[in-house]
């Protein structure tokens, strides 16, 4: 389906969809289906072709399960020939729109054309037989056909298969000849394309039945082997003496196969001769010899099997929205070089009169492969010294795309003789989405003009993508929503996962696309210049509009990830992307389920004053004001949960209210439940015409990490149920204008220590209960994850006495570690002077720490 006839088609799906008056309670539209009384917006086996993806990047299963497709090596290239004419239609079938080519188009014959297409179906059990013919005319003229691959192919092997043994007999005599579609020198004005001979036979053949030519398009074969025609013909066949069989054998045949029957004359000495029917039965029952019946000849060839490298990647970037381009200077078409078409070639130039060193042709290939190999056909001047490099799309520091060698080929650049060349590289399997080809270009003084004449690069691989993505249509969820959860079933394999993200909106653009007759896209202006006769249609597609927020963080609960994105809103759109580590193995998705609720206010807009904290560890007072926008029919709520991230701990202080957003009043407020990191609030329900307007939560906190987004949300609570909806970062109060939920840690001293105390100066382990203990009280800063503190004591010669350790699954916070006076056998140390160091088992380098450690001196005395 062209980019004209989905436009067209979504544009009917969507119109009926507005206009439809019944089934408010079930909305199917092409890539989702809503259910109203659910609240669920849900995603099966009959949506996914509905999604967006870059084609050939997905297949779905039979059971309606969508996964990365499959990349495969040494593959028949007769079986996807459709696939490549409707991709780039060749001159020929100009007139017909891709949706239209059939595999007949590709196929020329002077007998039984229709019949050609089962060999070319990957099935034993069809079969091309040609039509019957008199035994006096020029056979090959008749009994022959040619196939259009659709695209140049590096041909490895030919294969031809005839049907089994009873079903039908092989060629008697035959050729196949391959062409890369270039026309003779002699004929250049003609419109003959030259053929070179791959298989002649030439004995008659009555019994074998499959014929395999192996070819290296890289070595010997170059000219044979590079290939987009491939010819059958057969030379020779034995008609109505295809097999002798016995009277009786002939009697059971049909009149169809029914060969001759010759009769003999037995001569003087023994000998027999073949005669008419009419001299045999004249003849005295002694003179008669020997009647042999034969089954007619039944020439049916099963399939032609094409073989190359593999699946090319190359040729289809442009149709997965990939792009070519080259450093070369001049006016080149770099497209012409993977059009499946040697006969469009384009220069490289391999001097300049420039100081440049390399030039360099890059292709995105609009999705991710696993890419073992490569190929490219060129006239002229082979290229000197180059490489292959390939990129996943990592950057650089600078921002530049990270390079990986593949191949780094040192030649001398020549001139070469003849026609077409070939070379090509095999390499260990490298994942990539960019591709380069660099190349020495030598500086002259003068320009010249030598160069290589690149008709056609191809790149190869095998296994599943290691990468691919897909996005939902829009959904449209009849109004404000307030989404509240994700679900999805998927199959994630060792190596593989699934990840899924949301994008939320409420206002939606409109990008119109205009169309010649013949259904290309183009400009509006080169629309808008075409007489009436040549325009077609112009096509609206609806697109996020300018109030839509990026793609959320992915979601990580397939049982049900709370909803990250703005909401409520009215319009939504998901993006799946599936990875794996290895090209053996891909992970499913195979369905979805999106969770809404009536929204408790249009939008809950909220701040939190101050955003940015200085000192770490320290506690200091903060603010939360929450501002609600009610609609007509929203519930209100009278609950509240506030979270703070991960490294901040909360002491909750009270709730106000207000009117006007300036003079605040506390409310009456029941804790329902409190935390270190979390409080739950229940109050008198708020809710569209309630005497307060905004909402302020006063809490002191301790922030130890570099801080986070709190997490604020409110419901309409009954009996402890109830759906939250979250508060959205919006100005709540034009007094605070923070604008944000994010409180941040800018410490001036980027230290892992803080506030480290020592009580009592002294220690005294005499048992009196009065400074029997040193307390070291501190806290840790900026560290996430899990880590071990230890403070560990030494006497002045260095040696261990003491150590005391603590490990946690969030290592930032305040400790408090004890020591006694005693060793590590237990026994109380002489009174001196000992030193503690006090440090975090963790690199630190590269985080910009300073103060991994800490060392201190504690007195004993007794």
């Amino acid at each position: 389906m062209n980019i004209r006839t989905k436009l067209l088609a979504r544009f009917v799906l969507v119109s009926a969809v507005l206009w439809s008056s019944g089934a408010e309670d079930l909305l199917a539209q092409a890539g989702h289906r809503i259910d109203r009384s659910a609240n669920q917006v849900i995603v099966g086996s009959d949506h996914w072709d509905h999604w967006e993806f870059a084609p050939g990047t997905i297949q779905i299963s039979p059971l309606g399960e969508v996964q990365p497709n499959r990349v495969y090596k040494n593959t028949n290239a007769a079986l996807d020939i459709v696939d490549f004419l409707r991709y780039n239609p060749p001159d020929y079938l100009s007139k017909k729109e891709p949706e239209e080519i059939v595999l007949l188009d590709a196929i020329q014959g002077g007998s039984n054309r229709e019949g050609v297409v089962a060999v070319l179906d990957g099935d034993l059990t069809t079969y091309w037989e040609p039509d019957p013919v008199d035994e006096n005319v020029d056979l090959s003229s008749q009994w022959w056909f040619t196939v259009d691959m659709g695209r140049v192919i590096f041909i490895n092997k030919i294969a031809l298969k005839f049907v089994e043994e009873g079903m039908g007999d092989p060629f008697l005599l035959f050729d196949v000849l391959v062409s890369d579609g270039q026309k003779p020198v002699q004929a250049i004005g003609g419109s003959s394309i030259e053929f070179f001979p791959v298989l002649q036979t030439l004995k008659p053949n009555k019994s074998q039945r499959t014929f395999e030519v192996e070819l290296d398009p890289v070595g010997l074969d170059q000219r044979r082997a590079v290939g987009r025609f491939v010819q059958v013909v057969v030379q020779a066949s034995d008609f109505g003496r295809g097999r002798e069989v016995s009277p009786e054998e002939y009697d059971q045949l049909s009149s169809a196969d029914r060969g001759i029957i010759e009769y003999s004359k037995r001569q003087t000495d023994g000998r027999e001769i073949v005669v008419k029917r009419e001299v045999y039965e004249a003849l005295d029952p002694q003179r008669q010899g020997t009647i042999r019946y034969f089954q007619r000849e039944r020439p049916r060839l099963a399939e032609l099997e094409v073989w190359t490298q593999g699946d090319d990647l190359a040729s289809g970037a442009l149709r997965r929205n990939g792009s070519i381009s080259t450093t070369v200077p001049g006016s080149i078409n770099p497209q012409l070089m993977i059009d499946g078409n040697v006969t469009s070639v384009e220069g490289l130039s391999l001097f300049n009169i420039e100081n440049r060193l390399e030039d360099e042709l890059f292709i995105d290939l609009g999705s991710f492969f696993w890419i073992h190999s490569h190929r490219m056909s060129f006239t002229e001047y082979a290229l000197g010294n180059y490489r292959l490099e390939f990129s996943d799309g990592s950057r650089e520091v600078g921002g530049g795309l990270k390079w990986i060698t593949a191949v780094r080929r040192e030649q001398v650049k020549r001139g070469v003789a003849g026609g077409l060349n070939v070379d090509g590289n095999d390499f260990d399997p490298v994942k990539g989405r960019f591709f380069r080809l660099v190349f020495e270009v030598e500086h002259v003084r003068r320009p010249n003009r030598s160069a290589t004449r690149l008709s056609e690069i191809q790149l190869f691989g095998e296994g599943f993508l290691p990468e691919v993505q897909l996005e939902s249509d829009l959904i449209r969820l009849g109004g404000s929503r307030n989404l509240v959860s994700l679900e999805w079933d998927a199959h994630t394999p060792p190596g593989t996962e699934v990840q899924l993200q949301t994008r939320t909106g409420d206002t939606l653009g409109e990008i119109v696309h205009y169309f010649k007759k013949d259904g290309t896209e183009i400009s509006e202006a080169a629309y808008n210049k075409l007489l009436s006769i040549f325009r077609g249609d112009t096509v609206s597609e609806e697109v996020a509009g300018a109030d839509w927020e990026p793609w959320s963080v992915p979601y990580d609960d397939p049982g049900g990830s709370p909803i990250t994105s703005p909401s409520p809103r009215e319009f939504l759109k998901v993006r799946a992307t599936l990875r794996s580590a290895a090209p053996d193995v891909a992970a499913s998705l195979s369905g979805l389920r999106l969770n809404f609720a009536e929204p408790v206010a249009r939008r809950l807009l909220g701040e939190v004053v101050p955003s940015q904290v200085d000192r770490l560890g320290a506690e200091a007072p903060f603010s939360v004001y929450v501002r609600p926008e009610f609609g007509p029919g929203d519930g209100g709520f009278n609950e509240l949960l506030l979270e703070t991230p991960a490294g901040m701990e909360l002491t909750y202080d009270r709730l106000l209210g207000s009117a006007d957003g300036e003079d605040f009043s506390p409310l009456a407020t029941e804790v329902l439940a409190t935390t270190a990191d979390r409080v739950h609030l229940s109050f008198a329900s708020m809710e569209q015409g309630s005497e307060v307007a905004v909402l302020r939560i006063d809490f002191a906190g301790r922030l130890f990490s570099r801080g986070g987004p709190l997490k604020v949300q409110l419901r309409q609570g009954e009996d402890g149920e109830g759906i939250w909806q979250r508060v959205d970062p919006g100005e709540a109060v034009e007094t605070v204008g923070s604008n944000r939920l994010l409180v941040v840690g800018q410490p001036q001293r980027r230290s892992i220590f803080a506030d480290l105390v020592v009580e009592p100066a002294v220690l005294t382990p005499n048992g009196d209960g009065v400074n029997d203990e040193v307390v070291l009280r501190f806290s840790v800063v900026l560290v996430e994850g899990s880590q071990r503190v230890e403070a560990t004591i030494y006497d002045l010669q260095g040696r261990l006495v003491r150590q005391l350790a603590e490990q946690r699954d969030f290592a930032s916070g305040i400790y408090e570690m004890g020591w006694d006076g005693r060793n590590e056998q237990g026994t109380l140390v002489p009174p001196g002077v000992y030193v503690m160091h006090l440090r975090l088992d963790a690199n630190t380098s590269g985080a910009e720490l300073g103060q991994g450690k800490l060392v201190r001196t504690l007195a004993v005395a007794y």
